[in-house]
């Protein structure tokens, strides 16, 4: 299943290949061929001179989606902030985060 920030699976930005089931070798499907003993030369050496040429081609696109998702995702988080900060008076309640609390549980917990 291909991943929406890189657009492709796993397996293909390591192998540029789709995954294959092992029955798939045995039983020909679609998307495998038969290798013989004459033309395995040939086919490994392409498989290999296409693998060199394209995956880092493709790794490269993979990393481009990744910064465009991230832009994205940059700019649905900043368009939900407030357009100017709050500002904080002398009076106003706010809620404190208090960290020492919920480090009593793992020691011992001084006030000081």
């Amino acid at each position: 299943m291909k991943q929406d920030t890189t657009q492709a699976t796993p397996f293909e930005l390591v192998y540029e290949r789709t995954a294959t089931l092992l029955v798939e070798r045995e039983i020909n499907t679609y998307l495998t061929k038969p290798i013989t003993e004459e033309n395995f030369q040939e086919t490994l050496l392409r498989k290999t001179y296409d693998l060199m040429e394209t995956l880092e081609n493709k790794q490269r696109r993979a990393a481009d989606n990744i910064q465009k998702s991230q832009k994205k995702q940059k700019e649905r988080h900043d368009s939900q902030l407030p357009d100017k900060p709050v500002e904080f008076k002398i009076g106003n309640k706010v809620l404190l985060h208090y960290t020492k609390v919920e480090k009593q549980w793992s020691g011992k917990f001084n006030s000081k």
